[in-house]
């Protein structure tokens, strides 16, 4: 009867230890599930072909979140709207992996994004290469170029902007190109081009080409000629010896310059003014007297010069003949 007993004993006692097991097990795995994440939202006004439920989410490389829906902003903000006046955007909401703010809280979290935010912080649709696929990138642009889309409701959670994608950027650019290209007249720019190549066909076909081409040619043999007789100037052995010519005569005229006694020259003039100014010191007055001398025989030589010429005859012969009577 007590082996029964303790074998009840036994058996009550294992159960109970896996009993209390799967109650903890159950009781983690439901904290770990009713446990919500940090939530953020955007809106994208494009295509998200290739985005999905589960797709990454990078905060420049690094592992932010996941995608957590992805669905119209109008069927969860703008029901009983009119058709017109709702938005047309894409409303993707994105659960923030817990190791991406560890250590900090998520009004921490959310006091961090919203200060990013005002920097620049924009979701942006980026593709992984050819797979089709695509991801959410956070990334930092310029705000005033990319503003935040107008929305007319209150956000469920935090709204992060976004921006055009480089995939959406490069298709957008084409489009405007291939816009352009359907507003211009083709067939008249092929016209003007027509035109323009056979114009400048007549022009070209009328121009004298053979004589240009020809004074072309002459100039050549001109400049080729006058090059040969600078090249035999130069090459002449007559034009080498002028340096050294040059050379001797500045050798000799140097050596003539040295011979000269100019000291000795200078010297003797200075004994000649020396000589002159003392034969001349003290007759001042003799040198006038003279002078007056000369210039008073030279007035008599002019007086005399003039008789002659008006009375030749009175110079040999005396006074000049009295004038005959009843002469008129």
């Amino acid at each position: 009867m007590s082996a029964k007993a303790n074998h009840f004993k036994l058996g009550l006692f294992v159960l109970a230890g896996v009993a209390a097991v799967m109650a903890a097990l159950l009781l983690l795995g439901l904290g770990s599930t009713y446990k919500k994440p940090a939530m953020v939202e955007t809106y994208l006004d494009q295509s998200v072909q290739g985005l999905e439920v589960g797709s990454k989410v990078n905060f420049r490389g690094v592992h932010f979140g996941t995608v957590s829906s992805i669905g119209f902003s109008r069927s969860r903000y703008e029901e009983g709207k009119p058709i017109e006046e709702q938005r047309r955007y894409i409303l993707i909401e994105v659960a923030v992996e817990e190791d991406f703010h560890q250590g900090y809280s998520r009004e921490e979290l959310y006091a961090f994004i919203k200060a990013e935010i005002a920097r620049g912080l924009r979701f942006r649709l980026n593709s992984q290469g050819i797979t089709g696929l695509s991801y959410l990138e956070l990334d930092y642009v310029d705000p005033d170029r990319f503003p935040k889309l107008p929305v007319t409701w209150t956000p469920e959670h935090l709204y992060v902007p976004s921006a055009p994608g480089t995939l959406t950027k490069l298709l957008s650019s084409a489009e405007q190109v291939f816009r352009k290209l359907e507003d211009v007249d083709l067939a008249q720019v092929l016209t003007n081009l027509n035109r323009l190549l056979t114009t400048t066909e007549r022009e070209i076909g009328g121009a004298q080409i053979a004589s240009i081409s020809a004074q072309a040619t002459n100039l050549l043999a001109e400049l080729r000629d006058s090059n040969q007789a600078v090249q035999a100037i130069l090459k002449d052995p007559k034009l080498k010896e002028i340096p050294t010519h040059a050379a001797e005569a500045i050798r000799t005229l140097r050596e003539r310059l040295e011979r000269l006694d100019l000291e000795g020259v200078v010297t003797k003039v200075e004994r000649v003014l020396a000589t002159a100014e003392g034969f001349l010191a003290g007759k001042e007055p003799e040198l006038a007297s003279t002078l007056a001398n000369l210039k008073a025989l030279s007035e008599n030589l002019r007086m005399l010069s003039e008789a002659a010429r008006n009375h030749p005859s009175g110079l040999l012969f005396g006074l000049p003949p009295k004038p005959v009577q009843g002469t008129p």
